[in-house]
């Protein structure tokens, strides 16, 4: 689980330059982030998924954080083929049960669950993605993102 807070407070501990940006209010949709200024092309969306049945350990209950550019939409044929099995968006109260944060808010960051970046979003150079608040969005190099994340699979889940 990740705030903003935990998020700028474990950047600066990795000395990771970032860029916080005020979206001047509380903001859930990539439309919403791209009526504030921000380049289309630059964000980042990070959707919970929630899996019926765990096909990596066996669980019942299983989530994962599916990192994808903006523009793209998440592909579940492609997601059940990937992962072997059913998968819907978790609801409202499970994204803030597992980010910590509302929906329109997730950061790959310190998330918790395992993450996973569409094929398509390997080619950004600079993102900007949810920071833990509604009225803030995170800006850095994707390259730095994928060094704080370190532990991340790269899969084609996009349509």
């Amino acid at each position: 689980m990740a705030s903003l807070v935990q998020i700028e407070k474990f950047l600066l501990s990795k000395n990771i330059p970032y860029k916080i940006i005020d979206l001047g209010g509380e903001v859930f949709r990539v439309d919403e982030v791209v009526r504030v200024g921000i380049n289309p092309d630059e964000i980042l969306k990070t959707l919970v998924v929630r899996f019926e049945k765990d096909t990596i350990k066996g669980m019942q209950k299983k989530y994962a954080a599916l990192a994808l550019r903006g523009k793209d939409r998440l592909d579940f044929k492609k997601v059940r083929r990937v992962f072997g099995g059913k998968a819907t968006l978790a609801s409202a109260d499970e994204v803030l049960e597992i980010a910590g944060v509302p929906i329109g808010a997730v950061c790959p960051i310190g998330i918790g669950v395992p993450v996973y970046f569409d094929e398509k979003a390997m080619k950004l150079e600079l993102v900007n993605m949810g920071s833990g608040d509604l009225t803030k969005g995170l800006d850095m190099t994707f390259k730095d993102l994928l060094k704080v994340i370190a532990d991340y699979k790269i899969i084609d889940v996009s349509q």
